[in-house]
């Protein structure tokens, strides 16, 4: 009886041990199978999307997938892409990779200051130099006042020797909007750039053209405005509502912009119409509805 209960105990062991063997050898397998497959959370397209469209959180969703089936040049993360845009001639298929090369932000995009408008806003674009651009310090995003400079004879026919010259200066339109800012290769002169290691670095070029959020009846004013003269933009403040009503109201009173409004218009062959002056609360500040 003894010896029958050794032979079962053996038994019993030896099968704990077989089983501890085996789970190990599974274990390991498993644990050498995950390690090699590397599975990753990448952000996936849930549904087709169009060339040109700002993606959202709802038209991705995450999956894990083996490490060495994500592209190298794939977002991975969710907070990657919400907020960039589709490029131009590029859609992204369902179930496919986020790749960079297709995925742009609203900044990388060549009509990024088309974007950027706001309802009832135009594009008014502005050729600068290193002067005029505040030593290239100013960025997408940001606003200037508008000022105008001309340089006329006594009679008012424009003249090239200066020791008859007169200047004409004075006020536009304040608190206009950058939208964006191309250097002379039409590039964002504000950029960034990945170098040959594929890191990313900050590159900044000579601003050449701002693109302006200005209102159609403004630009009956700039339009004319670039064709007598010069238009200056200068760096101002970034105010919030309060203030920006503030600065408005300073401008008005201390630039002349009434006179220089005046100027364009009567220098203009097509009149500029009661309704667009009144668009721009003129006829009761400056006396520019009735004359």
């Amino acid at each position: 009886m003894k010896k029958l209960k050794k032979q079962t105990k053996r038994k019993v062991v030896a099968a704990a041990l077989s089983l501890a063997v085996v789970g190990s050898m599974y274990a390991y397998n498993a644990y050498a199978v995950e390690t090699a497959v590397n599975p990753t959370k990448v952000a996936l397209v849930k549904n087709d999307i169009q060339p040109h469209t700002k993606i959202t959180e709802d038209m991705i969703f995450e999956r894990d997938v083996p490490g060495n089936a994500i592209p190298p040049n794939a977002y991975t993360s969710k907070d990657q892409i919400v907020g960039k845009y589709t490029t131009e001639g590029f859609g992204i298929s369902a179930n496919s990779f986020f790749l960079k090369n297709n995925v742009k932000s609203k900044n990388e995009l060549p009509d990024a200051a088309i974007l950027s408008l706001e309802e009832g806003e135009v594009a008014f674009p502005l050729l600068v130099d290193l002067e005029t651009s505040s030593g290239n310090s100013i960025v997408p995003g940001t606003y200037v006042d508008l000022y105008f400079l001309n340089m006329e004879g006594a009679r008012g026919e424009l003249m090239t020797d200066e020791s008859n010259q007169s200047v004409l200066f004075g006020g536009l339109f304040p608190q206009v909007r950058v939208t964006s800012v191309k250097d002379g290769d039409t590039n964002d002169a504000f950029r960034e750039e990945q170098d040959s290691n594929g890191e990313t670095k900050e590159v900044k070029s000579a601003a050449r053209l701002y693109t302006l959020a200005v209102t159609p009846a403004q630009l009956q004013y700039l339009n004319r405005a670039k064709k007598l003269g010069t238009i200056m933009p200068v760096a101002s403040q970034n105010g919030d509502k309060e203030n920006s009503e503030k600065l408005v109201t300073s401008f008005n009173q201390v630039s002349d912009q009434s006179v220089i409004l005046k100027y364009i218009e009567d220098k203009s062959k097509n009149k500029i119409g009661e309704h667009v002056k009144q668009q721009l609360n003129f006829g009761k500040d400056f006396n520019l509805v009735k004359k």
